[in-house]
C-alpha cells in the first residue's frame, strides 16, 4: 500500500490561516483577520464515525520506492487559490 500526498504536513487550523494569509497577501477582501481563527479539537464536533488522532499518511515507502520527491502542500493550495481567485 503506497500513500501519496503532497510534502509536508498540516491541520485544518493551519490550512485556513494559511488561505486567509494568502487571500489578504494577494490583494483579496477577508474579513477575518488569519489570528482569529482559532484551532478546535475534533472532540468539539461529535460525529457518529470516530475520527483518528492522527490521519498524517506516511509516504516513505513511496518515496523510495519510485525515488519521488513531493512538493509541499502549499504549493497546490496556492495554485488552487490562483485558478479559483484569479
Amino acid at each position: 500500500l503506497y500513500h501519496c500526498v503532497a510534502g509536508g504536513e498540516t491541520t485544518w487550523h493551519g490550512y485556513a490561516r494559511f488561505v486567509i494569509e494568502w487571500a489578504r497577501a494577494h490583494g483579496h477582501p477577508v474579513k477575518v483577520a488569519p489570528d482569529a481563527v482559532r484551532p478546535t479539537p475534533t472532540s468539539s464536533f461529535p460525529t457518529p464515525a470516530q475520527r483518528p488522532l492522527n490521519s498524517r499518511l506516511d509516504t516513505r515507502k513511496l518515496r523510495s520506492a519510485f525515488g519521488l520527491t513531493l512538493p509541499d502542500w502549499r504549493c497546490g493550495v496556492e495554485r488552487m487559490l490562483r485558478e479559483v481567485l484569479g
